[in-house]
């Protein structure tokens, strides 16, 4: 279980999480960055890295002839020989270009180059994405612990959204935790990332996923935010094994910890698929019942328990009662209306 579920380990991108590079890329050098600014020069002018995962490093850059801030995601190093990693590096790259939603990062371009002039053929593999100034929801629970009720429902409201609009568009995100949530500081909006283990379910479960030890059987995504059926390795998921793990997000936020902990993957998985979390109330009892309810039938291990799409999860959430007139729960009845007629249209 735990080398399967190294798969999503080395898939991760860190643009959600905004960790801080460290040892010699702390002090702002990489193979990665030497090449950016080789390969990119005269287009990009690299600011700083912004954080790195098994797969990507995603530099803050500005665009010269543009002239705005982006975010540029390019295929680590030791990878770029690979044609297996490139193509998922494109397949990323295509699934996030077709999604265009405002709670999910928008890409720009995707381009794959060399430089001549060094006499390297390896190509640099780069996706540019629109840079989103705030911070990650991991970084945010990291300093302030467990959120308030009506910031838990609003972030769970834009979240719901962006998947209701991937499901609808056959893609299942599979890798749904805090570290690829952006908190956009301008807006306060609550925004997706990382598609790196997405499963196109038009696709069917034998090429719906890409290559590299994925396919039918294999647990693919982070064990604390899997669902039974990605724990066990169901061929063909659907959108509800991401609303359970926005259960867990939302178990989480509100009472600073997650519904499961083991000290190993293969243990956490099993917690996954048949033990009961501890009552949600009793970790949050300043939590209102309703909001409560929702997220535990998200949690619930038989998927046909749970709301079947992100627009039921978003009626949901638009009825728990906040206690005052609130602007941002007001919006977030308006969209869930909108989206249920969508669904019904």
């Amino acid at each position: 279980m735990s080398a399967q579920m190294n798969v999503s380990a080395f898939a991760e991108t860190m643009l959600a999480s905004i960790h801080p590079a460290r040892g010699r890329e702390g002090m702002g050098w990489s193979i990665e960055r030497e090449r950016v600014d080789a390969v990119l020069a005269g287009e990009y002018q690299v600011v700083r890295e912004l954080g790195r995962g098994g797969m990507g490093v995603v530099f803050l850059a500005r665009d010269l002839v543009l002239q705005r801030l982006v975010a540029i995601k390019v295929l680590r190093h030791e990878f770029a020989a690979s044609e297996e990693w490139r193509e998922r590096f494109r397949r990323e790259a295509r699934i996030k270009a077709r999604l265009q939603h405002g709670s999910i990062v928008a890409v720009h371009s995707f381009s794959e180059a060399v430089d001549a002039r060094a006499g390297n053929q390896l190509p640099l593999c780069y996706l540019v994405m629109r840079y989103v100034q705030g911070e990650s929801l991991a970084a945010r629970m990291d300093r302030d612990g467990a959120l308030d009720v009506g910031t838990t429902r609003q972030i769970l409201t834009d979240l719901a959204q962006a998947l209701d609009y991937a499901h609808r568009d056959g893609i299942v995100h599979r890798d749904l935790k805090p570290e690829n949530v952006l908190l956009d500081r301008d807006t306060g909006r609550a925004m997706l990332t990382d598609f790196g283990v997405a499963y196109i379910r038009s696709l069917g479960p034998a090429d719906g996923t890409a290559r590299l030890g994925e396919g039918p059987n294999v647990s693919v995504g982070t064990p604390a935010y899997m669902s039974p059926e990605q724990c066990t390795g169901e061929p063909d998921l659907d959108g509800r094994s991401d609303l359970y793990a926005l259960g867990v997000l939302g178990y989480q936020m509100l009472s600073g910890a997650l519904p499961f902990e083991a000290p190993t993957d293969t243990a956490l998985a099993a917690m996954h698929v048949a033990v009961l979390p501890d009552p949600l109330q009793e970790r949050a009892p300043n939590a209102d019942a309703t909001l409560v309810a929702t997220i535990e039938r998200c949690l619930e291990k038989q998927r046909e328990r749970r709301p079947r799409t992100g627009a039921e999860l978003c009626a949901r959430l638009a009825t728990a009662p906040s206690g005052r007139f609130s602007l941002a729960s007001f919006a977030a009845k308006v969209a869930a209306a909108a989206l249920v007629l969508g669904v019904l249209s």
